[in-house]
């Protein structure tokens, strides 16, 4: 079992899961977004193959348009 915070919410999986899986387990779009993993910008190519740890903070950050 493996525990991760999501931006600040606690999710536990099976088993290890790698970054793009998380995206698409908590229904989370890939388009206009960012992601931290314990303060450290991942690339979006670097997803397909980022595996999340035990205790990992990931912070998925939304783009928006204003004025």
């Amino acid at each position: 079992m493996i525990t991760v915070n999501v931006n600040n919410q606690i999710h536990s999986f099976k088993e290890p899961v790698k970054l793009h899986e998380l995206l698409e387990q908590l229904k989370i779009k890939p388009s206009g977004i960012a992601i931290a993993i314990n303060n450290e910008i991942i690339s979006k190519p670097k997803w397909e193959h980022t595996l999340l740890e035990e205790g990992n903070n990931v912070l998925v950050i939304r783009a928006t348009q204003g004025g």
